[in-house]
């Protein structure tokens, strides 16, 4: 990449990580999947495992704002590309630019940090043809588990006589031991929804064939790939449509170099993505969130047609509770198609002959996309009740709903389109002792959605910037650069739209001075580095020219003149800051590289950020002012600062080839400024906490019989604090610490609990082993400093009513009176909602950390003297796991997920059987 290509007389000072493209050929579509733990400084959270929506968030050193764009800038041959798309095959280099030496070059799309992915191409030799082939199954990693019918009305029973001693249930111990016993199951169902609905395994499968070669004039390198993932969901034959969630993909790409004469390279590349898509008719988290509402004990899924062949729906009676498999199987379905084609065209000239080193570069790119999404839904069909048997035994159904037959048809098309232009000039010197690379270049971009909804929007997105660098070497020893970005965007005003960012960094060899010796016996290489500079982010929002007030017309008017004519006004929409602009950030680096023990090397860095002009709403302004809404401005700031690193060992045994690699990252970032008034206790304030940090009551314990003056009436003794959050407690409910000491629990004893939902720490570690033919390697990755919350929808049980009461089985862990355990999971079961057990707390929070076998792989390589003969250079066969087995100290869904009650389509394990052929 132009930008950030150093001369090897004059090796970069930053901080960038590289990542071996062998370590991102995983059975998996997602590129973002693998970087966790695999990259040091690259933070990454994996939400969902449903094909095509299962890309992992990440951050470069974690978030640095609250404003509206946290994500990296992603470089694809120079152009910026989405990352998910591309195939492992089609990688030369994988590179994370991460300090302020690395991307101030990048100005005002800087400041996240860059990923450059530089694509293969030819090289000079004979034709090579590459085939890999593998076949998987996929599985859940972890799944929710559910009670069972008679678990779920025993504890609604026990829930009910806690809320009211009076109660009379009608599920008696022998109802209850019909659903038990599965005497009668059309009319005491015990469906368990997650088994019927959740495949054990799914299917996945990948093929590549890659050719590549070359010679004086012309090298080329094509790749075509197919990758194919099913979805879950079980499904039925009831349809003649698929109502899976699916994925189908095809990947295409072509890169061709020729010399068109001693100082002229033309360089060619095209780049195709197809992708298809399917899924149910009822979004998949929809889908989810009703099966955690559904009593196993209500109703079957079908039942028989009592009018004739086939079966028909089963459901609760009441048209606004739906039924998880009618969602699933009887609402229709989704399909997406989504094509992108991406082209770059490159012309280098050597000005040798003018000036020795001085060389020209110039590019053009055209990238296009389109989307067309197809939509065959309804919201059901018809729907049964099973309400009992006539005097010959039938079963008796009551349709309670009569659904829409055929299927809705709507249809969305979208697409867009981006030219980046590229000219840069490069000069290289060596001076006896002194070498110097310099670097000019101009840059340009345009991108226009096809699909806007105004005429603003449908305006194109231009980006505009130059870069200079100047890097500077002295015997090899001592090293220095100073590069600078000054671009800018039409989306702010006149005066603010460019921006000017430095850079400067140094580095010392330090095992290069007469000094250092034979390194102590200890060192082989050690170099010290550091830089300071600044960045920019561009990213504060979709609307376009946001330093515009919109207005709009108001409801409100006044009547004029004798006939009480109405007039009506306008009114400010939108304030925005006048003088509104980027984001930007200055940040200090501090690291080192070290060979050291005769095979181990070790990267390790130290950062502190700080930014300022996040983009966000004000709060703080009184209402006196009159405004419609808050005006929005550069108002916020925030600091990140912290540590990342690598160490790799590599040697030979006799035999066999041992190679170890571990990465290990961390990053604490704090609000400084978030423009939050003023609260009454320091301690709510949420400046000098961490982005997303959870607020919450801190649990002490349960209450116990001797807390209570009265127990039967719920009142607590006098020196006690007194809840107030609208319900009188009882023994077994939560008792929280009254922080401010004024004998109340209320919102002003909440504090900062717990971590945020995102990591923190992400680290990993693995080894690879070769012997003759045979080569084996781990790779595990972790997560720390992680919390999420428990709650939601079938977590609290009997939150809403039995019909919408699907609890979980870890309910049973809970205090009873018979059994008053402080050490339950749940505390005393109620029916309804309960404020004071169900506030966010410490008793909720959960240690989302974790620990993953993330790959293993088993392969071996046939001996040469077996292929040879069949014209075969090499033939691998191998089998490969990916998301093996996970360690937490919370089990009871993958961790990873963020989901307060599992809800989510669930993360996937993989196991594959893959083929390499190469001739």
């Amino acid at each position: 990449n132009a930008t950030t290509a150093t001369s090897p007389n004059c090796p970069s000072s930053s901080s960038i990580s590289t990542v071996k493209v062998d370590e991102l050929k995983v059975p998996t579509r997602s590129l973002a999947n693998t970087l966790g733990g695999r990259v040091a400084g690259v933070i990454a959270v994996q939400r969902s495992g449903e094909p095509g929506n299962d890309d992992a968030q990440f951050w470069i050193r974690g978030v640095s704002t609250f404003g509206a764009g946290s994500a990296p800038l992603v470089l694809v041959d120079g152009v910026e590309r989405p990352l998910n798309n591309i195939e492992p095959e089609e990688i030369e280099s994988f590179s994370v630019l991460k300090d302020a030496s690395a991307t101030a070059v990048y100005g005002i799309r800087g400041a996240n940090g860059v990923i450059l992915v530089n694509t293969r191409r030819g090289t000079k030799e004979k034709p090579t043809i590459s085939f890999k082939a593998e076949s998987g199954l996929m599985g859940a990693t972890r799944l929710p588990q559910l009670a069972d019918a008679p678990t779920v009305f025993e504890l609604y029973n026990e829930a009910n006589r806690n809320s009211n001693p009076d109660f009379q249930t009608p599920y008696t111990p022998e109802i209850i031991d019909l659903y038990r016993n599965q005497t009668d199951p059309e009319l005491y169902p015990d469906v368990d929804w997650i088994g019927l609905m959740i495949k054990d395994w799914s299917r996945n499968e990948r093929a590549n064939l890659n050719i590549s070669g070359g010679g004086d004039v012309a090298k080329y390198f094509v790749s075509a790939t197919y990758y194919g993932e099913d979805g879950i969901w079980k499904g039925d034959n009831l349809n003649e449509y698929n109502t899976n969630a699916a994925l189908k993909r095809y990947n295409f790409r072509a890169n061709t170099d020729l010399k068109l004469s001693n100082t002229t390279d033309l360089s060619l590349g095209l780049g195709g993505i197809l992708v298809t898509q399917n899924f149910p008719g009822r979004a998949s988290n929809d889908i989810w969130d009703v099966i955690m509402r559904t009593n196993p004990g209500d109703y079957l899924p079908t039942y028989p047609n009592p009018e004739g062949p086939g079966v028909v729906f089963g459901g609760s009676g009441n048209e606004a509770i739906r039924s998880p498999y009618a969602d699933l199987v009887n609402t229709g379905y989704q399909t997406t198609w989504n094509n992108n084609i991406q082209s770059t065209i490159t012309l280098k000239h050597d000005f040798g002959w003018l000036a020795s080193g001085l060389k020209a570069q110039g590019m053009f790119a055209f990238d296009a996309n389109n989307y067309h999404n197809i939509q065959r839904t309804r919201n059901f069909g018809d729907m049964y009740r099973a309400v009992g048997r006539d005097d010959e035994g039938n079963l008796i159904l009551n349709r309670y709903y009569d659904g829409q037959e055929d299927l809705n048809f709507a249809k969305q098309s979208s697409g867009d389109r981006r030219i980046y232009i590229q000219a840069s000039l490069n000069y290289d010197k060596i001076f006896g002792d002194h070498n110097l690379s310099t670097l000019l270049l101009y840059n340009q971009q345009d991108y226009v959605d096809a699909n806007a909804g105004s005429s603003i929007a449908a305006l194109p997105f231009r980006l505009q910037g130059m870069v200079g660098r100047v890097s500077y070497a002295f015997k090899q020893t001592y090293f220095a650069e100073v590069s600078a970005g000054y671009n800018g965007s039409e989306n702010f005003q006149k005066g603010q739209r460019f921006g000017f960012f430095p850079s400067v960094a140094l580095g010392w060899v330090v095992s290069e001075e007469p000094f250092f010796g034979t390194g102590f016996g200890v060192f082989d290489y050690l170099k010290l580095r550091g830089s300071f500079g600044y960045k920019g982010n561009d990213q504060i929002g979709g609307r376009r020219f946001a330093y515009l007030t919109t207005v709009g017309g108001g409801n409100g008017g006044y009547r004029f003149g004798l006939e009480g004519g109405n007039a009506y006004g306008g009114r400010g929409e939108d304030e925005w800051g006048v003088n509104l602009t980027w984001e930007r950030e200055e940040e200090i680096n501090m690291g080192l590289e070290t060979r050291f023990l005769n095979g181990f090397y070790l990267q390790a860095d130290v950062f502190k950020r700080h930014r300022e002009g996040i983009f966000m709403q004000r709060s703080a302004l009184p209402e006196i002012l009159g405004l419609n809404k808050a005006p929005w401005g550069n108002i916020g700031i925030m600091e990140n600062r912290g540590v990342d690193a690598t160490l790799e060992y590599r040697k030979m045994v006799g035999a066999v080839d041992v190679s170890l690699r571990g990465n290990f990252t961390y990053a604490r970032n704090k609000i400084i400024e978030n423009d939050q008034p003023d609260p009454r206790y320091a301690y709510m304030s949420q400046k000098g906490q961490r982005f997303g940090q959870p607020f919450g009551l801190k649990a002490d314990r349960l209450y116990t019989d001797a807390d209570f003056s009265n127990v039967s009436e719920g009142v607590l003794k006098s020196y006690l604090p007194q809840p107030k959050f609208g319900n009188r407690v009882k023994p077994g409910d939560i008792k929280y610490i009254d922080i401010n000491g004024d004998g109340v629990l209320d919102a002003y004893d909440v504090v900062p609990i717990g971590n945020p939902a995102n990591p923190e720490i992400v680290y990993g570690f693995g080894s690879s082993i070769g012997y003759k033919n045979f080569d084996v390697s781990l790779f595990f990755q972790g997560a720390g400093n992680m919390d999420f919350m428990l709650g939601g929808t079938g977590f609290y049980p009997f939150l809403e009513a039995l019909g919408r009461a699907s609890i979980m089985e870890y309910a049973t862990d809970r205090w009873t009176v018979e059994n008053p355990r402080q050490d339950a999971l749940y505390p005393r079961l109620t029916y309804g909602d309960n404020p004071n057990n169900y506030y966010t707390s410490t008793w909720w929070q959960k240690n989302a950390s974790y620990l993953r076998l993330k790959t293993v792989e088993l392969g071996y390589t046939l001996p040469q003297a077996l292929t040879a003969k069949a014209k075969i250079n090499a033939l691998r066969i191998y089998v490969v796991g990916f998301n093996m087995f996970t360690w937490s100290e919370f089990d009871y869904w993958d961790p990873e997920l963020g989901a307060g009650n599992g809800a989510r389509y669930p993360i996937q394990r993989n196991f594959s059987l893959g083929l390499n052929l190469i001739f």
